[in-house]
């Protein structure tokens, strides 16, 4: 029992991860698009982040109760639970990219207009910067592995996603909190 409430929450902690990025994304698209919005939905943030995972994961145990209750659950011998888990996490990761294509259109405006001053190469340095600053943001990588088979990419996957994710939460704490002057 303690084995599987252990893996329980590591999804949980997983899926959580997930969908708040893609906070983080629908927070800054909102920022872009509304200008001028008194109401800053936090209780809608915190429902999104927190809550729909619960939901999934909450569903998740019950299709691996009745389904495949083998073991600590480590193994997926069904397809059926672990795709509970894995849907919801792919629409966070396709929404989110969306957002990320967005928002570097509404950047892409805002810096063709004529009130920004400077030239084309400074825009399009600004451009880049301000892209590579939303992709960790974002989690953009995970859109790489994102919609292939776990079975034909599992190494390279595992690879990068080590590589990349686990610096991720370093990378925005240095490029949002520790070199911002504001912070």
């Amino acid at each position: 029992v303690g084995c599987k409430a252990i893996l329980v929450f590591f999804h949980y902690g997983v899926m959580a991860n997930f969908y708040w990025l893609l906070v983080e994304g629908l927070y800054l698209h909102i920022l872009l698009v509304l200008i001028f919005s008194p109401n800053r939905h936090f209780t809608i943030y915190l429902l999104i982040g927190w809550g729909i995972p619960t939901i999934f994961i909450i569903t998740w145990t019950v299709t691996r109760i009745i389904l495949e209750d083998t073991g600590c659950w480590d193994t997926n011998e069904h397809g059926g639970p672990w795709w509970v888990i894995r849907i919801p996490i792919l629409i966070s990761i396709i929404v989110n990219f969306i957002l990320f294509i967005s928002i570097i259109r509404i950047l892409l405006q805002k810096l063709r207009s004529p009130d920004v001053g400077g030239n084309d190469q400074s825009q399009y340095k600004r451009l880049a910067k301000s892209t590579l600053l939303l992709i960790p943001l974002f989690g953009v990588h995970y859109t790489v592995f994102a919609l292939f088979p776990d079975r034909s990419s599992h190494t390279y996957k595992i690879i990068f996603e080590l590589c990349l994710g686990s610096f991720q939460g370093l990378i925005v704490a240095v490029l949002y909190c520790f070199l911002n002057s504001e912070v």
